[in-house]
């Protein structure tokens, strides 16, 4: 049986520093195949995203593939203080601490 390591990308898809695509190529190398489904929505102050789920067997997403629609190179959600934050959203800490905290898995120790 395969493992799968849990994956979560989020990505600007105006990004001009690193390119949209290295996004997908991490989220290709960690699946086999196209995402079992897509969702797609709003955050913060507007920003559109689009959510790629590849999920394992038993269904629950492994990874996930956020693309955030007119961001550029920045930390989604970040304070507006910070540096490279983009605070119009969705909150990427957030979902990274809801997607790992989902995984269930248990120390290997």
């Amino acid at each position: 049986m395969a493992v799968t390591v849990p994956t979560i990308v989020f990505h600007g898809d105006r990004d001009a520093t690193v390119h949209p695509d290295n996004g997908g190529r991490v989220v290709a190398a960690a699946t086999q195949g196209a995402p079992d489904r897509s969702e797609q929505g709003s955050a913060g102050e507007g920003r559109r995203w689009t959510r790629h789920l590849h999920a394992a067997e038993g269904g629950r997403p492994e990874v996930e593939h956020w693309v955030v629609h007119g961001a550029g190179h920045a930390w989604s959600g970040g304070l507006r203080a910070g540096s490279y934050t983009d605070p119009s959203g969705p909150d990427a800490t957030g979902e990274m601490l809801r997607f790992f905290f989902e995984q269930g898995r248990g120390a290997t120790h």
